[in-house]
């Protein structure tokens, strides 16, 4: 391990920009204030503590998802009075806003980085636009500006996304990674939205078709519907059932009953759309998602079968199939409902029954069905099965530490030989911090940590095992230089 060995820093699913909307409640304005005001205080304190740091932001620094402003800009007289904007570009223009929004944010990110402390975005499903170049590009650009160095930057450097390991990041710098981060026999670390079907999408190293990132079912979810309806939870795709979206609607009166019914089928239409498009994912964008798989299993030092065990261990995304689109919405319920019912009704009737007596028939018939396949139905819990696959992903890749965001709960545990830890939601202040050992340099210690009235108090701290002496087959270090631009 070198002498630039780093302690870490993990915070995630800041979500910044989620109040960036024309439809708005008062939590999101809320929380955006809590975020400009505690975090700049929040990484000034562990500027203060010394480090040095490497500050990893694991996913969803940006809630592009939620961020729906649309620039409309006439660019002459002979051209339309409005313009739309699509694909990188409208990314790199809602990067822009949701930064602005933040003055005291991205102060504070600045002087982290001046302080020589390293700063790396890993991409998470709400910020997957960081896919993109270009706002890659912008990110770091407002970030490095001004500060001085010995030697100059690049600028088209930061477009590379090849960086998979620990090792490869540079001090005072700001680096993009779009899967994991590797430290051989120390930690593995991944956003971890890969394994939650519903927010997963096909070949995710090859992420854009005809320039355009492909979109998940969360996505279309919530962009089709919950960011139309600002009466509805922020957290409420998360936890409520069909049952749940009835009683909201309901109470609410008929005819935000039918408005939200009317939601719910475009949205509908939108995933099988996207189903279409994207379910079946072409030949070009299969290869090219094993051709940077392939690149980017080179970069880390791992052979193929350890990534395409990784890859195994994910559900298939929900849009593959129309079978994960009816799940997801709950279609299936309905078509169960509907279809036992009017076969049981027309077979009453067929048989000569009173119409009065085939309707409750068919629909108590109907409602037994639906409860069958909805207690068929394996309960989604993202941060039980996170847990599970993560001592499986240490397993394969025989280091003892697995670090994920996504799930929103802080967790750190040990599981079946495996350190798991979860940074959480920064919203809550959750963050993990992991210490090297003096000597060896190893990752040593983790600690889950909350960031709460301007001080740090420590939930658990475990102990990282050491790695075993004998690694797994599954890692094999190759003597090459970094392979640039891996998911680009």
């Amino acid at each position: 391990m070198g002498k630039q060995a780093r302690d870490l820093l993990l915070i995630s699913d800041l979500h910044l920009g989620s109040h960036l909307k024309p439809r708005l409640r008062g939590e999101y304005v809320h929380l955006a204030a809590r975020i400009e005001e505690s975090l700049p205080r929040f990484l000034d304190h562990y500027i203060r503590e010394g480090g040095p740091w490497q500050l990893i932001v694991n996913g969803d620094f940006i809630d592009f998802w939620n961020i729906e402003l649309v620039p409309e800009a006439r660019q002459s007289q002979s051209e339309p009075r409005f313009k739309k904007i699509r694909g990188a570009e409208l990314a790199v223009h809602r990067l822009h806003a949701a930064l602005d929004a933040y003055p005291g944010v991205e102060d504070a990110l600045v002087r982290f980085l001046s302080a020589g402390h390293g700063i790396v975005f890993v991409a998470g499903n709400h910020d997957a636009e960081l896919l993109y170049p270009e706002v890659r590009k912008a990110l770091a650009s407002r970030l490095e500006e001004g500060i001085e160095r010995e030697e100059p930057v690049d600028p088209d450097a930061v477009t590379r996304t090849g960086t998979a390991r620990l090792d490869d990041l540079q001090p005072g710098r700001v680096t993009f990674v779009p899967w994991f981060l590797l430290e051989e026999g120390g930690a593995w670390i991944e956003h971890g939205h890969n394994f939650d079907a519903a927010c997963a999408t096909p070949a995710a190293l090859s992420p854009t078709r005809r320039g355009r990132l492909v979109q998940s079912l969360a996505e279309v979810a919530t962009r089709g519907f919950t960011n139309l309806v600002p009466e509805i939870d922020y957290d409420a795709p998360d936890r409520y059932t069909a049952m749940d979206y009835l009683r909201w609607a309901g109470a609410r009166g008929f005819r935000f009953m039918i408005y939200v019914v009317l939601l719910y089928l475009r949205m509908i239409g939108r995933m099988l759309a996207l189903w279409v498009r994207t379910g079946r994912v072409d030949k070009a964008g299969r290869e090219e998602h094993r051709e940077r798989l392939e690149r980017v299993a080179k970069n880390a030092g791992l052979q193929m079968s350890a990534l395409t065990a990784i890859e195994t261990m994910a559900p298939p995304p929900s849009s593959a199939t129309v079978g994960g689109v009816l799940s997801v919405t709950a279609l299936d319920l309905v078509l169960t409902l509907t279809t036992v019912a009017a076969i049981v009704a027309g077979g009453i009737r067929a048989l000569g029954g009173p119409l009065w007596a085939a309707l409750p028939a068919g629909l108590l018939a109907g409602g037994l069905a639906m409860r069958g396949v909805g207690r068929r139905r394996k309960k989604r819990d993202v941060h039980e099965d996170m847990t599970r696959i993560a001592a499986e992903v240490g397993q394969v890749t025989g280091v003892p530490m697995v670090l994920m965001g996504h799930s929103h709960r802080g967790e750190l545990v040990e599981h079946e030989g495996v350190v798991y830890g979860n940074s959480g939601c920064w919203l809550d202040g959750s963050h993990l911090v992991v210490r090297r050992a003096e000597g060896t340099r190893r990752l040593a210690k983790a600690e889950l940590r909350v960031w709460r009235n301007g001080g740090v108090s420590i939930v658990r701290r475990v102990d990282v095992p050491e790695p075993a002496k004998q690694l797994p087959s599954a890692l094999e270090r190759p003597a090459v230089p970094t392979a640039p631009d891996a998911a680009a």
